[in-house]
């Protein structure tokens, strides 16, 4: 898509977005296993990087700093149901009301979530983009990715309203954007390339006014990554390569022309070996529940818990749970 460089082919110098200690740690605990699903969807979900992806891909934030985009992402949230009568509404708090909706086929968005719209920052009403990341890793599941980015935008427009009626305000309706990562079965033609579909008007019978507002709802962006070691033209690609591979130290050279973990590091070099500590001292099968509570109560991801204590997600799941209840 567009990329920043030079005329002698070089990347531009970007301004760095400051990395948390939260992006960090998934990316240490990660290293191994960028490639897997579950592991995808954690990485694509920490704001550092969702910015970078929104300012290479999106052209409503491509002026912006890494940064200030982050700033404007508003309350992700990952596999959301997508099915008829199960919205994205209360999508700040990482909360999706669940509406039962009989015969219909239950589906998931992997990472959603809404950003406010540059252009209405300075009105009275801030207005958003909503947009779902779906990470990929067969590039040919057995149909068409833009049939089915189409359906998931189809949702995400229908779940802005919780009824239609006759007072139904479609003024109102917002953007939406679904972004594909293809990882696994590119054909080499296509392997590192970026492409982008969007509603526009094709023909009128006369000269018209068209406001662009009213049709420009759903766009679609397809990033194909490919051969790491290959260098792209495109940030997007180059980037997500680096992030979404197993990694080395070429890899996170790249991530480090992005993301500054200058500080973000040190701390968490200390958070692991705190997080050592609490296993050694509570990590025998009696005190699992309390380890796992000390590392939550200390702000760690229930995926981070699960890596560090050789437990399964629901175990974590569970004896949070456990306490929530009581």
């Amino acid at each position: 898509m567009r990329s920043t460089q030079t005329n002698g082919g070089k990347f531009k110098k970007l301004d760095k977005i400051k990395g948390s200690i939260a992006a960090a740690s998934i990316l240490q605990l990660t290293d191994a296993k960028a490639e897997y699903d579950a592991e995808s969807k954690e990485l694509l979900s920490k704001k550092e990087f969702l910015a970078i992806i929104l300012k290479h891909t999106i052209k409503e934030y491509e002026n912006m700093e890494y940064q200030d985009i982050a700033d404007l992402i508003d309350g992700i949230s990952r596999t959301t149901e997508i099915s008829p009568g199960r919205t994205n509404q209360n999508l700040t708090s990482g909360v999706n009301p669940e509406f039962n909706v009989i015969n219909e086929k239950l589906s998931r968005f992997d990472v959603l979530f809404k950003v406010k719209d540059p252009k209405t920052m300075k009105e009275e009403a801030t207005c958003f983009i909503h947009f779902n990341i779906e990470p990929q890793k067969d590039f040919r599941p057995g149909y068409p990715l833009e049939k089915r980015g189409i359906y998931h935008m189809a949702r995400m427009i229908s779940s802005q309203s919780d009824v239609v009626d006759e007072k139904t305000d479609y003024g109102s309706l917002e953007k939406v954007y679904t972004i594909w990562i293809s990882q696994d079965r590119i054909p080499k033609a296509l392997q590192n390339t970026v492409t982008l579909y969007g509603m526009t008007n094709l023909w009128s019978s006369d000269i018209i006014p068209i406001n662009k507002d009213d049709h420009d709802l759903m766009s679609m962006v397809i990033v194909r990554l490919g051969n790491p070691n290959v260098d792209s033209k495109e940030h997007i690609v180059r980037f997500l390569n680096a992030l979404l591979h197993t990694r080395d130290e070429k890899s996170y050279k790249v991530i480090n022309e992005y993301v500054d973990f200058s500080d973000s590091l040190k701390q968490e070099v200390g958070k692991v070996m705190g997080a050592s500590e609490l296993v050694e001292k509570y990590g025998e099968a009696k005190g699992e529940t309390k380890a796992i509570l000390k590392m939550h109560k200390k702000g760690f991801s229930m995926t981070e818990i699960a890596d560090i204590m050789e437990v399964d997600l629901q175990r974590v799941e569970e004896a949070i749970n456990e306490v929530a209840l009581v």
